[in-house]
């Protein structure tokens, strides 16, 4: 990928912006009601996706790869579990390691911020052209493919990672 200049970059991060304010405030709102006072954090939406992968973390890789202490993970960890959104598995080949994986309604939680997100880009996109629209469907199809390529480089690069 080619350099972005500051100016280029800060038009980038202006057009962003302007697309997250269509979105995110409904998004979250709708997602959110379901809560009822109790929402989850950003830190633990986060923390979901990270979760959200093959390789079932120990707590101490999650700690790295939230960049959070052991500690700190431990109890957003606690959260996540008396939400019933993530829980403490047994590795299978030392019971003494705990890993911790989402549970179904932890990636149902997942699929549906997926879908609100969808709907309200949809509704978006619903001011282009047909050509824009189509351009736009591409781009969110790259964009996807390359997410994979690089989880599949990360994944290769750690293989001590289940």
């Amino acid at each position: 990928m080619d350099p972005v200049d500051g100016t280029e970059l800060d038009r980038l991060a202006e057009d962003i912006g302007d697309f997250r304010r269509a979105l995110i405030p409904g998004l979250l709102l709708h997602l959110l009601s379901g809560f009822e006072g109790d929402e989850p954090s950003m830190i633990q939406i986060a923390t979901l996706y990270t979760l959200d992968e093959p390789a079932v973390p120990t707590l101490r890789e999650l700690a790295e790869r939230i960049s959070r202490s052991v500690s700190a993970t431990s109890r957003l960890v606690d959260q996540l579990v008396r939400r019933g959104l993530a829980e403490r598995r047994e590795d299978a080949g030392d019971r003494r390691v705990r890993r911790i994986a989402l549970t179904p309604a932890g990636t149902d939680f997942l699929r549906t911020f997926e879908r609100v997100r969808a709907n309200a880009q949809l509704e978006v996109m619903a001011h282009l052209t047909a050509e824009e629209s189509e351009l736009v469907t591409r781009a969110m199809t790259l964009l996807g493919e390359a997410a994979r390529r690089r989880r599949t480089h990360a994944q290769a690069a750690h293989p001590e990672i289940r």
